[in-house]
């Protein structure tokens, strides 16, 4: 009994079975879920920035930032999963690899950490003056003999 490898379909072409498995339709949902989980991550990383780096103009930078990049991740892997579903059922052949997001998505993480040190740096670079009202602020009304 010999195996059928492929048929005709609808558009007079034909399509191989071997491209239809189960298996290809998982690892397709597997890379989503993969790319979805470096989205959270760096969701969690400008949340995390955002709720414990303090109140200032620079934290909400580093921030936005990094949620622009989960963001823009999100919206990336969304679009693939639904391009190579689409080669899928049509059992196009070809490339199924990606070869410059990754590299972009490294780019970023360089770029979104630099801004986040550069600013941090910056912050403690520039320290404002401390009169004696700030100084009663900081140590909670207790006012220091020096």
């Amino acid at each position: 009994m010999a195996q059928q490898t492929s048929t005709s379909n609808s558009g007079g072409g034909t399509v191989d079975f071997k491209l239809l498995r189960p298996k290809n339709y998982f690892a397709n949902e597997r890379t989503f879920i993969n790319w979805l989980q470096l989205a959270v991550t760096m969701g969690g990383l400008g949340l995390a920035l955002l709720n414990f780096g303090g109140n200032g103009i620079r934290v909400r930078i580093s921030a936005f930032v990094f949620e622009t990049g989960a963001l823009a991740l999100i919206v990336y892997a969304y679009a693939m999963f639904w391009h190579r579903a689409n080669r899928l059922r049509r059992g196009e052949r070809g490339s199924w690899d990606d070869r410059t997001v990754p590299v972009l998505v490294v780019i970023f993480f360089i770029f979104a950490t630099a801004i986040n040190f550069g600013l941090t740096f910056h912050k403690k670079a520039y320290t404002p003056p401390v009169d004696n009202l700030s100084v009663l602020t900081m140590s909670w009304g207790v006012k220091q003999n020096r």
